[in-house]
Formats: C-alpha cells, sequence, structure tokens
C-alpha cells in the first residue's frame, strides 16, 4: 500500500480542449507557461503531413513531386513559420499537446476522403446539424462514428452511468477511463477525433428535468439516437421528439435490428410503431419493478423477431446471468447503421419509418447447413374412434340393469365431463346403446409422450366415472361397471350398469363440490390444515377402496418436494419432445385460442408472473431449447411452481397397491373425491404429478426413449421423493398434488361441448 500512498485519484472531468494560436502573443505566452508548468507534457507535431496532405487536396491533378510540394506549402503560409501556423491544441486529461490545422483546413483535409460519398456541400449541411444521443453502450459507437463522417456540428450526449470492466466486452476505451462518466469518455473521444464539434454533456441521463434543455436549449434537435435502457426515457423521449416534429432512430444491437420514427414528415404517427398503443402510457413513470415493465419492454422489442442467442440469454438472465448480453460486433454494426441512416435522413436522402433487420448470420451463412440431430421430435397420432369401431366393440356385451332415457344419459354425462383431465385434454368419449352407456378412450386428444402407458388418460377416466357416480345418485340410481370388457379392443375404458339406488344417494356430500372443484396455482398464505380436515380428506380418498392417501405438513419435505417438482420440470423442458408436447398440444396462449379449442391450458391458468410469462413465450422456439440444452442453462423453468410449492399447507399424495391401468382409474376416483373435498373446504387444489408420470415410464418403461441424461437425473429425484414418501417403494404413486389456502384463481378450464364428446347410436 506504500507505493501508492502519494498517487492522486484520477478525478479530472474535464472534456474540452484549450486552442492555443501562437501567432497570437497573448496565446503564444499561455502556451509557454503551459509547457513551463507541465515540462513532461507529450507534444505530438505532425503539422508538416496535415500540409502535405491540405496542398495534395488543392492540386488533385498534380501530385507534386516533393520539392514542388515543400515550395507549395511555404507559397500557402506566407509569412508564418511552420510552428506557428494552424492551432496548438492541449488535451487535459491526457496531458498531450498536438499541433493540427485550424478548423476550416482541419475539416477540408479530415473529410477530404469522405468525397463523393459524401459531397462538399452536403459536409457543410451535416456539419450545421445538432444531434442527441441518449445511451452510450450502442450511443458510444452512433457518436463516435458520426463524429469520424462529421455528421453533425453540435451533439448532445446523455447517460448517468459511470463505465464498468463489463462494458468494455462493447465500448471501445481502455481500462484507464473505468469509473469515469460514459459522457465524459465519450466527449473525449470525440474531441481527440475532431476538436472543433461541439459536444454538450448531461452527465445525469436524459430526465423529465432535463429534457427540455436537452432538445432546445441552443436550438432545437435534428435528430434524437435513442440507446437508453429506461422503458419510461424511451417512451417520453418520443413523445416530445413528436411534439417537436423530430426523428428518432434506434438500433437493438441484435440482428442489426434498427428502429426509424419520421416524426418530422408524420406528426400522427404512433410512438414505437404502435406496438405500445394497447398499453397504458399514463402508467409509465410508476413503473418500478421488472414485473411492470415486462409489458412495455416485450411490446418494445417484438420478442418473435429477436435472434436465437438472444432469446435464449433470456431465460438465463438472473440464472447465470446478470443482464442481457451485447457483443462489440453488434454494437458496431448499430454505430454503422444508426449513423448511416441519420446521415441519409439529414441530407433528405431517405424518408420511410420502419423496423428493419440487416441480420449477418442470415444474410452471410452456410448455404447447406449441417443437419439438425440435437432437437427431433415426433408427432404422436392415434386413428380416429369412429362410431364404427365403438358399436362393434359393445356388441356382445352382456348387460344388466336399467335402460336410460337421452335426457337423463345427457345429464350423466354433463357431469361427468367435468372431470379434470392432463393438460385438460379431455381424453374421453361417450357412447350410447339401447340405453346403454359405455366410456371410450379417444386417443388423438391424448396420445402423446407424456401418456405413457395411458397413465394420465386412465385417472382422468377415474375422476370422470366418479362424477358420473356421484351425478347417478342425485338421479336416484346406482352405478356399476366393468373395465376394459372387450379384451380385442382396449379403446373401450368401461362399460356401465345402472339400477335403482334405495340406499343413502352415493356421494350426495361431494355433488355441490363438482361445479366449483378447478386447479389454484397461486401462492398460499401457509395457513395450517385442521386435523379434522385432514381425516377427511384421507376419508374421501379410501372410501372402502384400496386408494391411500398420504399428506405431509413438513415444511423441509414439501422444500424438498419442490425441488423434485421443478427440476422434473426443467427436464421436461428441456427435453425435445416434452417440449413440443407442451407446447403444440398443452398450451393457450389467447382467449381466441381457449374459445375455439375449450381444451388445453389457458396461459393465464399457470398463475404467473409477467417475467415468467415472458419467459415462457421465449421458450416457445426449440432453437432456444437446444441453446439451453448446450449452455446447460434453463434453471429459469425450475421456478415456475417452486415458490406456489413452498407456500403449500401440505403436499398429498395418492397410492395403490400396485401398478396397472385398473388400479390408475381407480385412483382416478379417489383423486376426484379429494379434490372436491378439498374445494368444498375452502383449500386450494393443484396437481404436481408430472414426477410421478415420468417415474413411471423410468420403472415401469425402463426409461424407454429417455436419454441417458435424463435417466441419471430422475433416478437421482426419485430416490428424493422416496426420502419423503417411503410408500413409493412399494406401492405405486398415482398422483401428487399441493393444498393450500389461496386466493381465486384467475381462470377456470373450459369443456368441450356435449355434441362432441357423446354419441348415441
Amino acid at each position: 500500500m506504500l507505493l501508492f500512498s502519494n498517487q492522486l485519484q484520477a478525478n479530472d472531468l474535464s472534456f474540452e480542449p484549450k486552442f492555443f494560436r501562437i501567432y497570437n502573443t497573448s496565446e503564444k505566452s499561455e502556451l509557454e507557461a503551459l509547457l513551463k508548468a507541465k515540462p513532461h507534457l507529450k507534444i505530438h507535431d505532425e503539422i508538416e503531413t496535415q500540409l502535405d496532405d491540405l496542398i495534395k487536396s488543392k492540386h488533385p491533378k498534380k501530385k507534386p513531386e516533393p520539392d514542388v510540394l515543400e515550395v507549395l506549402k511555404l507559397e500557402h503560409i506566407g509569412a508564418r513559420s511552420k510552428q506557428e501556423y494552424g492551432v496548438w491544441v492541449y488535451y487535459p486529461w491526457s496531458d498531450r499537446l498536438v499541433h493540427l490545422l485550424d478548423e476550416e483546413e482541419f475539416i477540408e483535409v479530415r473529410t477530404n476522403r469522405n468525397i463523393y460519398k459524401i459531397t462538399r456541400a452536403e459536409r457543410d449541411l451535416l456539419g450545421k446539424q445538432k444531434i442527441g444521443v441518449v445511451g452510450l453502450s450502442v450511443g458510444q459507437s452512433v457518436s463516435v462514428t458520426m463524429a469520424m463522417e462529421r455528421s453533425f456540428g453540435e451533439i448532445r450526449l446523455a447517460d448517468f452511468d459511470v463505465l464498468e470492466l463489463t462494458n468494455i466486452n462493447r465500448i471501445r476505451t481502455g481500462v484507464q477511463n473505468l469509473g469515469l462518466p460514459k459522457v465524459i469518455i465519450v466527449a473525449r473521444e470525440i474531441k481527440e477525433i475532431d476538436p472543433f464539434l461541439k459536444v454538450t454533456c448531461f452527465a445525469d441521463g436524459l430526465t423529465e428535468e432535463n429534457m427540455d434543455r436537452f432538445f432546445s436549449e441552443g436550438g432545437n434537435l435534428d435528430l434524437v439516437v435513442d440507446e437508453c435502457d429506461g422503458l419510461d426515457i424511451k417512451i417520453w423521449l418520443r413523445h416530445k421528439a413528436k411534439a417537436l416534429r423530430i426523428p428518432v432512430v434506434m438500433d437493438m444491437s441484435d440482428r442489426g435490428t434498427l428502429d426509424v420514427e419520421r416524426f418530422d414528415l408524420e406528426p400522427d404517427r404512433p410512438i414505437l410503431h404502435g406496438m405500445i398503443d394497447h398499453l397504458d402510457p399514463s402508467r409509465i413513470k410508476h413503473l418500478k419493478t421488472n414485473e411492470e415493465k415486462i409489458p412495455f419492454l416485450l411490446a418494445m422489442i417484438g420478442v418473435e423477431t429477436l435472434s436465437n442467442r438472444l432469446q435464449a440469454s433470456m431465460c438465463e438472465v438472473g440464472q447465470s446471468i446478470t443482464t442481457w448480453p451485447q457483443l462489440a460486433s453488434g454494437v458496431t454494426l448499430g454505430g454503422a447503421l444508426c449513423a448511416d441512416v441519420s446521415r441519409r435522413i439529414i441530407l433528405d436522402q431517405y424518408h420511410e419509418s420502419g423496423r428493419y433487420f440487416i441480420d449477418l448470420e442470415e444474410l452471410i451463412g452456410d448455404k447447406e447447413p449441417a443437419s439438425d440431430t440435437d432437437y427431433v421430435v415426433k408427432n404422436y397420432t392415434a386413428d380416429a374412434l369412429s362410431a364404427e369401431e365403438m358399436d362393434t366393440a359393445v356388441q356382445g356385451l352382456a348387460l344388466s340393469g336399467q335402460t336410460l332415457e337421452q335426457s337423463q344419459l345427457e345429464q350423466l354425462v354433463t357431469t361427468a365431463i367435468q372431470a379434470p383431465s392432463a393438460g385438460n385434454n379431455q381424453p374421453w368419449k361417450w357412447f350410447s346403446k339401447q340405453g346403454r352407456l359405455f366410456l371410450f378412450h379417444d386417443e388423438k386428444h391424448s396420445v402423446s409422450w407424456g401418456d405413457f402407458d395411458n397413465i394420465t388418460s386412465n385417472i382422468s377416466f377415474g375422476a370422470a366415472i366418479e362424477n358420473l357416480k356421484i351425478a347417478a345418485g342425485k338421479l336416484g340410481l346406482k352405478v356399476s361397471y366393468d373395465l376394459f370388457p372387450n379384451a380385442q379392443n382396449k379403446r373401450l375404458v368401461a362399460a356401465f350398469t345402472f339400477s335403482e339406488d334405495k340406499e343413502k344417494p352415493y356421494g350426495q356430500e361431494l355433488e355441490p363440490g363438482i361445479q366449483m372443484r378447478l386447479t389454484n396455482r397461486k401462492t398460499g398464505n401457509g395457513q395450517k390444515i385442521s386435523l379434522e380436515t385432514l381425516s377427511s380428506l384421507k376419508a374421501s380418498a379410501s372410501h372402502g377402496t384400496p386408494a391411500t392417501l398420504h399428506i405431509t405438513e413438513d415444511k423441509d419435505q414439501i422444500k424438498q418436494i419442490s425441488e423434485v417438482v421443478s427440476k422434473v420440470e426443467r427436464i421436461r423442458f428441456l427435453y425435445p419432445q416434452g417440449h413440443h408436447d407442451f407446447y403444440t398440444q398443452e398450451m393457450r396462449w389467447t382467449e381466441k385460442e381457449v374459445l375455439e379449442t375449450r381444451t388445453g391450458l389457458d396461459i393465464r391458468s399457470l398463475e404467473l408472473s409477467e417475467s415468467d410469462k415472458a419467459g415462457l413465450n421465449v421458450a416457445k422456439n426449440p432453437e432456444v431449447i437446444k441453446l439451453l440444452n448446450k449452455w446447460g442453462g434453463g434453471a429459469a423453468f425450475e421456478k415456475l411452481s417452486k415458490n406456489a410449492i413452498i407456500s403449500s399447507s401440505g403436499i398429498g399424495l395418492i397410492s395403490m397397491p400396485e401398478y396397472s391401468a385398473e388400479n390408475f382409474i381407480l385412483g382416478g376416483e379417489a383423486v376426484q373425491r379429494v379434490w372436491l373435498d378439498a374445494n368444498l373446504k375452502g383449500l386450494s387444489f393443484h396437481p404436481i404429478s408430472a414426477p410421478l408420470f415420468l417415474f413411471a415410464r423410468l420403472r415401469q418403461g425402463n426409461g424407454t426413449e429417455m436419454p441417458s441424461k435424463m435417466i441419471e437425473e430422475l433416478t437421482i429425484l426419485q430416490e428424493s421423493l422416496f426420502e419423503v414418501f417411503p410408500i413409493l417403494q412399494k406401492e405405486q404413486g398415482i398422483f401428487m398434488f399441493r393444498l393450500s389456502y389461496a386466493d381465486e384463481a384467475s381462470v377456470r378450464s373450459f369443456r368441450k361441448p356435449l355434441s362432441n364428446v357423446l354419441q348415441f347410436n
């Protein structure tokens, strides 16, 4: 430390050089005093080469020889010595003294290589322009490029930030500038390129308080380049630019994305091309959290048009990286695009508004890309279930009991189909012949990688059968049924027999719960479940069957379960087939999709934060999943339900003695009884059974269609769940769910019309 004890901190924030024209006596004296005060000042005198270039530019046809060139130089400077000619420029921040041609000749020589890309008349017009640049990452590249082309006479720079080491991946500067305000760094660089350009710095960034000064002090800006991060400032600066009829240009440093808004030519143009018109601009000022800002941000950037790598990176922000990545090549390209377009706007050579893409990967790429084996999926299909097949399947079955009227059958099935199903796929088809009722598996709605051995469908059938039994009891009927009565056609799940119920109607205490039953994924308040309620739920599960309900309220065990479930979710999302099924079969992203299909999961039912919705939306792209798998990422998928699970009052598991299709159906009945009972007692119910279904494929299917890495991870997670529920080592887990006391769910799932699922012969 002693070695540095006498060193001074570099706190000089100057960015204006000092000019000395030493043919002026007073300025010569000032320079002499400076040289005495700073004997180690670095002097750069290349006036000879500058004069050479000046004379050559004046005689482009002659190309004078060295001796002639020297004569012409002496004639040009006249009575002054070469030392006195021009101007000496002192840069206090670097202690450099540079000998330059004075302004008019300096400009002529410095821009000589621009002619005729930029004519002299165009150069002079550009030199009168006032440009504003807000945000100095991409903005630094824009500002410096425009300075090199001399596309302005004055530039106003706004940025509140200081240079950090992480900025140097894209901001061209040296490590000696760490800790300095970005506006100072950029202003100095411009002045070192051209000391005659006017630079005005707004070191507090652009704010509501200084916006009028930024746009209008010393004359209105002619063009604004927006590269700031603040959503509110992005929007307000456009409102200001629109009011003053000033064009706005913005680069996103991804895929060469460039925005142009010609408010000068289109004063009524909606800001940001109308992409945020559906949002309330009065809220902008009050947006504090990322959750509040996400809708505005996503509307602005257009997620679907981002590069695959940036989309994948969005999923990793806050996980393996701290913020969105930018590359120097993208920033440099953005600087070039903004500088080029801004120049052409000023010179009246370009008049359009819009969003443009200069995607180098698309423009310059392999003509024959390598074959892709990182995302291979198949579309599972099943033959349509026809009336002829159903009729054939029930022929010859020995049936007894009552035959029912069509109205009775419709009432029963209407209630039955209120049952839950995996991803709300509603895999059932009901068939009636001569007053009898049969349940079929309409596989085209459920066939998928996730429905291994039809276990999720069988649970759904069990839940529907339970509803049917309760509805029959309300009609004074008793139900019995045979499972898989036709060995030749396993799509016939059950044949029902109805008889008069002379005893207490079945399940009438649960009947009010059928219409109110729903999945609620909202975060719970942790309220403890009473012993009486727990006892009732367990009794509902068994109800004279081998089904058993196990419940843990232990917070450590609940946390352990949350880890298992969340990691399984990540595995499923990152596995191409699981990802494909989720996005193409399960999810419904708009209200229109929900109403048209009346199946699947409404995105609103997942009760996600805005940032999680954004992540889920971005993750639609298979290219994103491929990249996340390559990077070992995807941890963000683990948080989709983790916090909600941790907030649970309890976690329930329903088990049956052994693995069989019949037991999954009986277990489904138990699931429905517990679900109805829980909802009637004010408990929210949220299925979290994905681990059980994948573990069934792991154990019963020997990991079929699972990559080795998935098998390894699931084996570890299975052992972790065994620690909480040891019964799983002996019995078959049927269904797992969280119980909580929570606010009302946002939406309820729809069901297909009865005419779509019930057919009469």
